[in-house]
């Protein structure tokens, strides 16, 4: 069956899809240790550029705008491009940080339970 995709659930999806995708690249960014070298070197460039670097809920509008620049999802055909633009961009920003805090709770999750466990090893070898 095929189905038959309007201009705007295109552009719904494509948002969604950067969405998604700029939330785990800039959890990956600024929380993995893959990325801490890049971390360190930011912090010699200045505040702004090192905070960006290890906010990863900052870090996430960047890459929102970054990418809908490129793909240019318009969820409102309206007569300027760029208010097109704009909507779309903050309208997959809230998407994304909807995303990085369900990350960010699925990360403090781990930890917890990482610490418990570790905590209940200790007891037990007392």
């Amino acid at each position: 069956m095929n189905i038959v995709w309007s201009n705007s659930a295109s552009a719904l999806w494509v948002c969604v899809v950067i969405a998604i995708a700029a939330a785990s690249i800039s959890y990956t960014i600024t929380m993995t240790e893959l990325f801490a070298p890049v971390r360190s070197w930011s912090q010699k460039l200045g505040h702004m550029i090192g905070y960006l670097f290890t906010c990863f809920y900052c870090m996430s509008h960047w890459v929102v705008i970054a990418a809908v620049m490129i793909y240019r999802p318009r969820l409102i055909q309206g007569d300027l491009l760029s208010a097109d633009l704009i909507v779309s961009i903050f309208f997959t920003i809230t998407v994304a940080a909807l995303v990085c805090g369900l990350l960010f709770r699925v990360f403090l999750t781990a930890m917890t339970m990482k610490l418990k466990q570790k905590e209940m090893a200790e007891a037990m070898s007392k």
